[in-house]
């Protein structure tokens, strides 16, 4: 489980909708220095809730009653040590680590943001009052096994640099538990990889319903071959669009999970449900198994799969 991305430089139907910083034009003689020496430091322990909210004990509490203590456990992993943090930029920070707040330890990596963004027009009708949505951002999202090795059944993945915990799904739930409690519209990700856009596919739309039906229906026409054949049948252009005679090409964009019946709302319209059937259906995929094999090859001979 590996994402990494600049989300400030790559939303495809989304912006970003910039507020402007509150102003504080206070004379200091109006303060009351001593009465607000305790909000100060209210606000010091502010600045390390986890999406300004939360404390490392109630996302500790979220994370064992949604399962994922348990699981980890029974991976070998039973003293989880928490940290959050917050940096300049905003970006709120979930570590999870195995006995030790160490690099070599460490199990999760989640780092989000929340912003208001405003979905492009044309995925909208004409007359239809389009209105920002309240998100949060998945920045970056890995887990990581030290204990793990790769296999045949489980192998290497483009841009992977270490097995993982098989966690993805626990992630989800403390989003959407956050995201809830906090009146959220819902959260997204951009995933780099094809691989990624299928490992989301369980709980996530692509707000573009084209892209949507296209990575839908490459997974039911390649349903044979294994995550990594088509994540490098991506890479390797030899995944072939039939109608068009051309390779299919994965372009990252907004994939959501919502929450709020008005993003609902746009995921069931007539419109989104139209366009993706109409798209599905139309797709035909093949995957040119030989020809991905020789052209990974290539590629690894002179590549990390770690660094794609």
């Amino acid at each position: 489980m590996h994402q990494q991305h600049p989300k400030g430089k790559d939303f495809k139907n989304f912006t970003k909708i910039e507020l402007p910083a509150a102003s504080l034009d206070i004379e200091l003689d109006e303060l009351d220095i001593m009465g607000n020496l305790g909000n100060v430091k209210n606000f010091s322990s502010f600045s390390k809730l986890f999406l300004n909210r939360f404390t490392e004990e109630e996302l500790y509490a979220m994370l064992k009653a949604i399962g994922m203590i348990k699981h980890l456990g029974e991976m070998g992993f039973s003293d989880i040590q928490m940290v959050i943090d917050r940096d300049e930029n905003d970006i709120h920070y979930l570590n999870l680590y195995w006995k030790e707040p160490l690099p070599e330890n460490q199990l999760l990596d989640l780092r989000v943001s929340e912003s208001l963004f405003m979905p492009a027009k044309e995925f909208f009708a004409a007359n239809e009052e389009v209105l920002p949505y309240d998100m949060i951002v998945i920045e970056w999202l890995s887990s990581r096994n030290p204990l793990g090795t790769f296999t045949a059944e489980r192998p290497q993945l483009p841009g992977q640099k270490s097995p993982g915990l098989g966690i993805l799904k626990y992630c989800f739930k403390l989003l959407y538990n956050v995201s809830s409690q906090i009146f959220k519209d819902g959260y997204f990700d951009i995933p780099t990889h094809m691989h990624g856009a299928i490992m989301y596919s369980k709980q996530f739309k692509f707000f573009d319903p084209v892209q949507e039906a296209m990575v839908r229906a490459i997974t039911r026409d390649l349903k044979e071959y294994s995550l990594a054949d088509i994540s490098w049948g991506i890479i390797t252009g030899t995944i072939i669009d039939i109608a068009e005679n051309k390779p299919a090409v994965y372009e990252p964009s907004e994939q959501v999970h919502y929450i709020s019946e008005r993003m609902a709302k746009y995921f069931h319209s007539p419109q989104y449900i139209n366009t993706f059937q109409e798209h599905y259906h139309k797709k035909k995929y093949r995957l040119l198994y030989e020809e991905m094999v020789r052209k990974r090859e290539e590629i690894l001979s002179h590549t990390r799969i770690e660094d794609l």
